[in-house]
């Protein structure tokens, strides 16, 4: 709404307050520029007014995330007093407080001053427009024509707000003063009652500014500065006005509590809320007893005491007018909507009536309601071809022109008699394991086989740390004798992490050279290329064009036989090269090229990169611009990536032979730092002062001028001008790119080439690195490649290599042990997000589908003490089982990411319960989607559903369950089924897992069967009656009789009939009330009374639909009976 004038401006109010606006959620994208957070976010601060959070730092402003209306339409939890002293910003919240955010807290005062200018808010109330619009209009007028660039908020209630700096003014935070304008309306229950008409925010206030606001003039970004007599002359003649005090002109003595922001722990503070949202008026607390008074109470009566005790949030009432329990009762006994856990009754599962009646046989188990299945047996392995482990397959693959083979073995490794069959059959291999220990187990399983002609590829700080302590000159008399393979190996990565090479420039002078070429570092190259099966932990070797020497050193085919290479268990993304180009090289490249190409593209790179708080295509498009500017520069600025540039100066000083009294030089060139080399006459006189030992610069350059040189790294060593003694003066070296067709522009010209659009181009800067991903470069020498993993998606390794010819193919499934099982939920995924309530703002607890799961798990415990029993979850949910943790029967409570860093679950667990699906965190996701699919034509959606945690996009998607899929195997693969047996494993979730949910040890259930079995141990004959009467549901035609459909679906004459009309054709479908209720709010919001009203079915059950539809962030509730589509679904 853009106002022109203000003449409407009461009938705006009236509107507005008889149809007010709705919030919009904070929209989180990727960030180029990830120093200060990792994520970008767009907040709705107003209708129709997106604005960027660092904006909003710019402009001074303090702010905190606030939660979604109704019930949570303000600051988290933790806010304090002392958060006030100083201004919030992005970094002050974590992720998931943006990422929940629908708005938020603008600090008034000094938190968002700017030059001495505090913000103050001024709130004109819709009770003061309705008793004196006049006055109202006439007072706002004034102050929007007193400065130049006013900021007029219409509230989203009707009232009015106007914002604006106060130079050299804090309005106190005290009643009276807040409290500006108001009528006191003093009752015989109540002498404090009053209608306020004005109220002032300054010191220590905060404002809520989301989508239900509107701007009506001005910008959040730029208030008005204003000095106070100024804001205060309309103010005041308004005061006069409308300020109607107390008869006797004192203020009521005040009696009314301020309520503390927390009652000291996270039920109590729910419990807090449950109350205020009742009516509920804070009293007192004395030793932890807080009390209230009733809605209708007398002001400062103690009507109900709140307390907590033994973990449970306890209400009791002293006189019994309250309608609550006078006895002390859990608060989740008398409210069902507070967010606090439930007493969980270990002593049973609760079992409704139909349960057991089920249980007793005396109805079906379809009878109960159970949610629709998302996963079925047959959903993952049934179609995709299995790759026998035969070499004689595997040659035939390779044979039909496959240059990649993907392997998925689920929980079956890729064991090692594959490989050496393959070997045994004349082929030659080079495995390649991302940790040495897999290298080592393979390299022992192979010698152990007698088998020859088996090297193990060590880098140079093999063992280093155990015999680094050794002195030097003891370990030189016996190189290598502690299994290590590099006696200076320090010095050397120094030397690779400049750039050089330790070969050339440090090997040839170590005292151990000739020993290293026979049995140490060096003597690993022969012997590789020599090798039958070559054992290696460099996983980016084959397509990493930094090894490329390397690889022509050791690939190299001998004879006619291709070597097939072998890389294993590494996952689809880090194929991808991460290219980083540092702020310290890009700072020495404009430093010692200051005036050359380099120095000046490393300067305008810089600059480009510094400019904080663009969007990220932007950010990007930046640094593409820069790489187009100096496009005409490559070849100059190839050759000074790989250089050092030093200062010398060419002086008149010769050198005769003294053999033959020829002259060899008449000049000599000194380099700064005293090095010095001859300028020899020619090539001849050249060779022989490299024969006397004597250094030599084979170019002419102007006498007496100081002059900057150019050379190859190895040159500037071996003429003495680099110092490479000790760690310390190599550590000084300019950085130089080691292998001249990789440097630093063909990473980011390759980056640049693929990804063509910048919004989704996978690149970050934080301020001091540079990081972006390029696709791997498959090396000419690797003419069949094996990769194998226990996750694999064909989709995403044609992303990867998009111009091979690739197949992937499923291993069988390794046998389990006798006794052991697998229980796999059907009925969901059941992320972090389903299984906590994050729609509570101030206190995360565990949901009401959450709380069910662990009811059962916990009655599990208490059934037998002598099963031992074990948890894998979220670390979020396991932070909320400590009472769990503590039983003596719980071997183990870890989340995921713990759990991926130990090789095998602890034997002590009989059960294992896996609750929720694996979630990465965003930024990771986010990053490998565009690494993945940056440079498709579509671009990325990056919104998730936080109600479900699953994306929009298919494509993050994809990686989301990917990801998800090899954490859960990974915990199969701990729990060693495959030589434990009696384990039983239970897994909440319903994401299908290769090579384990077609298993015939899995079993795949609903909850309901868990809570209809009473625990585990009948669960597997509670699942086989319920597919017997799910098979007969499948069995039911038009002849079957009224009395069998009851039977088999547990369900009423009238929907029996139903059922059967429908079976004949005789009646339409039942649009379901899903589709109804959204078909009714596409028009307009609508009550509680309409939609029964429109819709064919029980009351009752539609309210249950409403119910699940909000849960499900398909449709919102606006106020109590009142629905709606939200923001995005409808136009506003």
């Amino acid at each position: 709404m853009v106002m022109n004038s203000l003449k409407d401006l009461v009938q705006c109010c009236h509107q507005r307050h008889e149809k007010p606006l709705r919030q919009r959620k904070t929209v989180a994208t990727p960030a180029m520029y990830t120093k200060d957070h990792p994520h970008q976010y767009t907040v709705y601060c107003a209708h129709r007014s997106p604005v960027m959070l660092h904006d909003l730092e710019q402009a001074d402003i303090s702010f905190m995330p606030m939660g979604r209306a109704p019930w949570h339409d303000r600051g988290p939890g933790d806010f304090r007093g002392k958060r006030f002293l100083k201004r919030q910003g992005i970094t002050d919240w974590g992720n998931k407080r943006w990422d929940a955010s629908w708005g938020i807290q603008l600090h008034t005062g000094i938190p968002s001053e700017r030059n001495g200018a505090r913000w103050h808010d001024l709130h004109f109330k819709y009770e003061a427009i309705c008793a004196a619009p006049d006055a109202v209009v006439a007072c706002v007028e004034a102050l929007v024509n007193i400065v130049n660039n006013p900021l007029l908020t219409l509230g989203k209630s009707g009232g009015l707000r106007f914002s604006c700096r106060v130079q050299d003014y804090l309005h106190p935070n005290t009643e009276a003063a807040k409290l500006y304008i108001y009528k006191d309306t003093p009752a015989s229950e109540n002498t404090y009652q009053r209608d306020v008409y004005l109220e002032i925010f300054g010191e220590e206030g905060y404002t809520r500014w989301d989508a239900r606001y509107e701007i009506l003039i001005g910008d959040l970004l730029a208030p008005p500065v204003v000095a106070k007599e100024v804001l205060f002359a309309p103010v005041n003649a308004l005061r006069a006005k409308l300020h109607e005090p107390a008869p006797d002109n004192t203020e009521a003595t005040q009696i009314v509590t301020r309520v503390p922001l927390s009652l000291g722990s996270e039920p109590l503070d729910l419990a807090r809320e449950a109350f205020l949202h009742r009516g509920f008026s804070y009293v007192r607390q004395e030793d932890g007893l807080h009390y209230w008074t009733q809605p209708e109470g007398t002001v400062g009566s103690e009507d109900v005491l709140l307390s907590e005790r033994d973990d449970v949030v306890w209400v009791r009432a002293f006189t019994p007018d309250t309608a609550l329990p006078t006895q002390s009762t859990p608060i989740t006994e008398v409210w069902d909507d507070t967010g606090i856990s439930s007493p969980i009754d270990a002593t049973r599962i609760p079992a409704p009536v139909k349960v057991k009646q089920v249980r007793e046989d005396a109805l079906s188990p379809l009878a109960i309601k159970r949610p629709p299945p998302v996963l079925g047996q047959h959903d993952s392995t049934e179609e995709d071809a299995v790759l026998q482990r035969d070499v004689f397959q595997i040659e035939s693959v390779f044979d039909r022109g496959v240059r990649i083979l993907g392997v998925i073995t689920g929980i079956g490794p890729w064991d090692e008699q594959s490989q050496d069959s393959y070997f045994l059959s004349g082929g030659v291999i080079s495995v390649n394991t991302p940790e040495a220990k897999f290298a080592e187990s393979a390299e022992k399983y192979f010698r152990e086989l007698n088998m020859p002609s088996v090297v193990y590829w060590k880098p140079r700080t093999h063992l280093w740390e155990q015999v680094k302590d050794i002195p030097a000159d003891v370990r030189m008399k016996t190189p290598f004798q502690h299994g290590n393979v590099c006696e200076d190996p320090e010095r050397c990565a120094a030397l690779e992490e400049k750039g050089g090479n330790p070969n050339e420039s440090i090997c040839p002078q170590c005292p151990v050279y000739t020993a290293c070429q026979q049995r140490g570092y060096l003597s690993q190259f022969a012997a590789l290329r020599k090798a039958k099966v070559q054992m290696l932990t460099i996983p980016q070797l084959f397509f990493d064009p930094q090894y490329t020497e390397l690889v022509e050193q050791i690939l190299k085919p001998a004879g006619e036989t291709e070597r097939l290479c072998v890389l294993n268990q590494q996952r689809t993304h880090k194929l991808f090269l991460e290219c980083k180009l540092s702020k310290n090289i890009m700072e020495e490249w404009a430093t010692h090229w200051q005036g050359c190409a380099l120095g000046n593209f490393a300067k305008t790179l810089l600059s480009a990169l510094e400019i904080k708080g663009k969007l990220y295509g932007n950010a990007v498009k930046g640094v593409r611009a820069v790489m187009q500017t100096f496009e005409w520069q490559e070849e100059t600025l190839i050759q000074q990536m790989c250089q050092v540039r030093v200062r010398g100066k060419v002086v008149a000083r010769g050198i005769v032979d003294d053999d033959t009294g020829k002259t060899l030089a008449r000049f000599t060139i000194e380099f700064e730092g005293g090095a010095a080399a001859y300028i020899p006459l020619d090539s001849d006189a050249g060779d022989k002062l490299t024969a006397k030992g004597l250094p030599v610069f084979p170019q002419f350059l102007p006498l007496n001028e100081d002059l900057k040189i150019t050379m190859p790294m190895t040159q500037a060593i071996a003429l003495g001008i680099l110092d490479t003694e000790t760690v310390e003066s190599i550590e000084v070296f300019p950085t130089v790119c080691q292998e001249q067709g990789w440097t630093f522009w063909h990473q980011l010209k390759r980056f640049f080439a693929h990804y063509t659009r910048d919004i989704d181009a996978p690149i970050r800067w934080d301020g001091e690195v540079l990081r972006f991903w390029v696709p791997p470069v498959l090396h000419a020498n690797v003419k069949r490649l094996l990769l194998v993993s226990s996750v694999l998606s064909e989709q995403h390794l044609h992303r990867v290599f998009p111009d091979e010819n690739l197949e992937t193919y499923w291993t069988e499934p390794i046998p389990w042990s006798p006794g052991n099982r697998v229980f796999q939920v059907r009925t969901g995924i059941y992320s972090s997000e389903t299984i906590l309530d994050y729609h509570n703002w101030r206190n995360i607890s565990v949901s009401e589908t959450g709380q069910r799961f662990l009811r059962g798990i916990h009655a599990e415990l208490e059934a037998d003490l002598s099963v031992k029993h074990g948890i894998v979850t979220n670390k979020d949910i396991a932070r909320r089982l400590d009472n769990i943790a503590k039983k003596r029967n719980v071997c183990f409570v870890d989340d995921f990411q713990k759990m991926s860093m130990s090789d095998m679950l602890s034997e002590a667990a009989d059960v294992v319960w896996v609750v929720g699906t694996p979630r990465q965190p965003t930024t990771a996701i986010w990053q490998r989607a565009q690494m993945l699919f940056g440079n498709d034509a579509e671009p990325l959606s990056y919104e998730d559903e936080i109600e479900s945690g699953t994306y929009k996009d298919p494509r993050l998607q994809s990686i989301y369950e990917e990801e998800a899929v090899y954490a859960l195997t990974e915990v199969i693969v701990q729990a060693e089924l495959d030589r434990l047996t009696d384990r039983r494993i239970v897994l909440i979730t319903g994401l299908p897992l290769p090579n384990i949910t077609d298993r015939p040890e899995t079993s795949i259930f609903d909850w309901e069967d868990f809570e209809i079995a009473g625990g585990l141990d009948k669960l597997p004959e509670a699942i086989a009656i319920r597919e017997r009467f799910e098979q007969e549901r499948e069995n039911l035609t038009a002849e079957s009789s009224r009395e069998e459909v009851q039977r088999i679906l547990g369900c009423s004459e009238r929907q029996a009939n139903r059922v059967l009309q429908r079976l004949r054709g005789g009646n339409i479908p039942r649009v379901p009330f899903r589709q109804q209720i959204l078909s009714l709010l596409t028009d307009s919001e609508k009550k509680t009374a309409e939609l029964t009203a429109a819709i064919d079915g029980h009351p009752e059950a539609i309210q249950h639909e409403l119910a699940r539809l909000v849960d499900a962030g398909e449709i919102v509730r606006i106020q109590r009976g009142v629905y709606a589509l939200p923001v995005k679904d409808t136009k506003q």
